[in-house]
């Protein structure tokens, strides 16, 4: 039966899968493909020609109801095949250079007929590199690494726009990630960087632009700035086909801001409580005449001092050049930096007695000069060339250095009395050093009249860290009437590492329409890893581990769907990570694997405005490290964990100026073999349930237009602080609330209240030496303009 189109006014936008990549564009007349079509009502033929052809849809729904498309069958052109989809309707058609298909009535004689109804071409077209309008996201290419739609993913995929961490005033990861199911905090190493748990096991690092960041790491060299980031992405479950050793959980990826050809800028100004101040400003233009080539600037500098007394604030400075250089409609090559400093008090946070947390949330152990200091420096390039309507050519290169010096106290254990805490001092250092180069080429091709969207890759990785340590003595703490002013005594050499990875890998991907319902994906990803790492002890004693893992790494995927607003997928995939433990026989563990079976729905709520991915899955970490129960200084490979879970996530805007984005989820994570671990206890840090939803509502007429309202609500259940399962924390509910007005369309000021009722909670749970209370009651006060 026909599709109704419930949009109250003049012109119906459909955004629909691309499967055409970055190529340049055929004439329609040029522009071939094979047809299976039956005949059906013309909007919903419509629909499935644009979806085939890759194209956006606009026209009035009126236009096409009670009308009839006949069968199309056989290879014919793009134009051809319109014309007699529209043979005998009335209706004319013409399409723009962004590919998207304007329908509109024609009399007798051929002239254009508005009275009926009037053409809109000013609408919004969505890139998966792009910005998304409102929250409600219908394209990624963190999925494929090319334009898809999410609905032709097998896989499940959240995406949090730009216009939700505006309406949140969100400046850090970990708050834009909270509108994410199945992803938690995990451990900020002191408060210097972020990590997360998602679907039960970390993720330690992220990608930016779809490049993963350095491999050798256990988390993030420095706190990732915000300020140029258009969309952030969150690929659930194995990403080892498109991205290399990694956790089982998912991948975050980190779509940035792109130069743009016109002229365009904003600035922000923030206050808060704590002492929290933020500046930021971002500017675009073209550099030349002829529009070829553009460049972007992005600058932040924060200050936070927190609601904990560490005696020292939290300092960031963010600044990003880029530039893109368009020469022809076939070229586009783009590069940038990116610069971090920051300055923070190094805090391990709260630590657990008698299997609760109960200390103060504002309890600081450590010395007024505990502290971290990171420096990042990036520089990347990106250059693509179709060199036909079928071929396209991308390189990516991207070199990272970072330096982090540590002069810190250490945690170590409770006395006897059950309030003297030992401690000791760390003076530090680290430098890390990547280069990532990656070579694709993505063909689009018919075999049989189904169509193909392949990638072919090749990616060189060749990394390098260095961390080193001295140690001191340093004076107890009474965990429940501190003093402070105690000072370390000497230093003396601790341990000095040394790692150098060198990884090849090639992988294969083939996206197939195997018709206007179906679609298969396949993958493959081979990896040789070679890594030679140095430890030094205290004693001086040297010790080299030699890793040189190879592995396989397939996915498979298959999605049905049967009506427009509809997609079933099923889905396989896989992850692997090298270990540096060795066994008693002197040779090294084999990487951990991961393996994702999932099934799920993506479907709209409200056709076109609210949309929802529901997912079923089982991931099993394999081959983790166990202690040798023989001798402890050595690992088996026995340990096995497995998540199975159930989400929800939502997102949209039912009505003009309503927008919607929530997720609820339930995970079962435990181990299911170990040689120390109890078998069934519970992952570290992993909710049962946990969820959140946000609303936001803008006037959009009357005296009050531009004045609009956003409240949500953050829920996470009892979490184990360990994977021993010695102690656990509460769950908790968190209230957070906004009111803004924009002044004119490029004026607004806001207001926005975090944890309104001052709930105490513990937010972080990572461990003896992780765990964090979560902010008390804050405001933030926000004045943004846009030229």
């Amino acid at each position: 039966m026909p599709r109704f189109y419930p949009l109250p006014s003049l012109a119906l936008v459909l955004l629909l899968p691309i499967n055409t990549g970055w190529a340049a564009e055929a004439p329609a007349e040029r522009r071939t493909a094979s047809y299976a079509m039956a005949a059906q009502p013309l909007a919903s033929a419509l629909a499935q020609f644009a979806r085939q052809n890759g194209l956006q849809l606009s026209f009035d729904a009126a236009l096409a109801q009670g009308r009839m498309a006949p069968a199309l069958n056989g290879q014919l052109s793009e134009s051809d095949a319109l014309q007699r989809l529209l043979q005998g309707s009335g209706l004319g058609w013409s399409l723009t250079p962004e590919r998207t298909l304007l329908l509109y009535p024609v009399t007798q004689d051929g002239a254009l007929n508005l009275a009926p109804s009037t053409v809109n071409a000013n609408h919004y077209v969505e890139r998966a590199d792009g910005p998304v309008q409102g929250y409600r996201a219908t394209r990624s290419a963190t999925g494929t690494k090319t334009d898809t739609a999410l609905r032709d993913i097998p896989q499940s995929i959240q995406v949090v726009s730009r216009q939700v961490m505006e309406d949140q005033q969100s400046n850090s990861l970990g708050e834009v990630l909270a509108n994410v199911s199945s992803v938690q905090r995990g451990n900020t190493h002191g408060g210097s960087s972020e990590a997360f748990v998602i679907r039960g096991f970390k993720a330690n690092t992220y990608a930016i632009d779809g490049m993963a960041m350095n491999p050798l790491v256990s988390r993030p060299e420095a706190l990732r700035d915000l300020a140029n980031v258009e969309r952030v992405e969150v690929l659930k479950g194995p990403a080892s086909v498109l991205y290399g050793r990694g956790n089982p959980g998912g991948l975050i990826n980190l779509v940035t801001r792109q130069p743009s050809f016109e002229p365009e800028a904003r600035v922000k100004a923030q206050v808060g409580s704590y002492d929290f101040y933020r500046l930021e400003a971002d500017a675009s233009n073209a550099l030349n005449a002829d529009k070829t080539l553009a460049g972007r600037l992005t600058m932040a500098t924060q200050t936070d001092r927190g609601f904990r007394d560490t005696f020292r604030d939290s300092k960031r400075t963010y600044v990003s050049p880029t530039l893109r250089w368009a020469p022809s409609d076939a070229t586009r090559v783009d590069a940038g930096l990116d610069f971090i400093n920051q300055t923070s008090p190094f805090d391990r946070g709260l630590l657990p007695q008698n299997g609760k947390i109960n200390m103060p949330a504002d309890r600081f152990l450590h010395e007024p000069w505990s502290r971290d200091k990171a420096d990042k420096f990036s520089a990347w390039y990106k250059a693509e060339h179709d060199v036909n309507d079928w071929l396209t050519l991308r390189q990516m290169t991207r070199w990272d250095q970072s330096h982090k010096d540590r002069y810190v106290v250490d945690l170590r254990g409770i006395g006897s009395d059950g309030r003297t805490l030992a401690r000791r001092a760390t003076d530090g250092n680290e430098r890390i050093s990547t280069l990532d180069a990656q070579f694709e080429a993505i063909a689009r091709f018919d075999t049989g009249g189904i169509q193909h969207t392949a990638l072919a890759g090749i990616e060189y990785i060749d990394g390098r860290r260095v961390v080193a340590s001295d140690r001191a003595s340093l004076a107890s703490i009474d965990i429940y009437e501190p003093v402070y002013g105690a000072l370390p005594g000497p230093f003396r050499f601790n341990e000095k590492s040394k790692y150098n990875l060198e990884s090849y890998s090639f992988y294969l991907q083939d996206q197939i329409d195997l018709s206007s319902q179906w679609k298969l994906l396949l993958g493959a990803r081979y990896d040789d890893t070679r890594q030679r790492n140095t430890t030094t002890n205290s004693d001086y004693e040297v010790t080299r581990t030699d890793l040189d893992p190879s592995k396989v790494s397939p996915r498979a995927g298959l999605v049905y769907q049967p009506t427009d607003w509809l997609a079933l997928y099923t889905s396989y995939s896989t992850s692997f990570t090298p270990q540096n433990d060795i066994q008693r026989s002197g040779s090294v563990l084999d990487p951990e694997e991961g393996t994702q079976y999932e099934v799920g729905a993506k479907f709209d709520l409200i056709p076109d405005r609210l949309s929802a991915t529901l997912a079923v899955f089982e991931i099993t970490r394999e081959n983790v490290a166990a202690p040798d129960p023989a001798d402890d200084n050595y690992s088996v490979q026995t340990g096995e964990q497995r998540v199975r879970g159930i989400e929800l996530d939502v997102s949209g805007t039912p009505l003009p100026g309503w927008e919607i984005i929530g997720n609820i989820s339930a995970l079962q994570a435990k181990v299911t073999q170990d040689t120390v671990i109890e078998e069934g206890n519970r992952l570290e840090g992993v909710p049962i349930m946990s969820g959140s939803l946000w609303s936001s509502y803008q006037l959009q007429e009357g005296p009050l237009a531009g004045l609009g309202f956003g409240t949500g609500v953050t829920a996470v259940g009892e979490r184990q602080g360990n994977i021993e399962n010695t102690y656990d924390v509460g769950g908790y509910a968190r209230v957070d609330a906004s009111v803004f007005y924009d002044i004119d369309e490029n004026v607004r000021v806001s207001l926005n209240g975090r944890n309104l009722f001052d709930r105490k909670y513990i937010e972080i749970v990572a461990g003896t030496d992780g765990n964090y209370a979560g902010d008390p009651a804050e405001l933030v006060a926000t004045v943004s303009a846009k030229f």
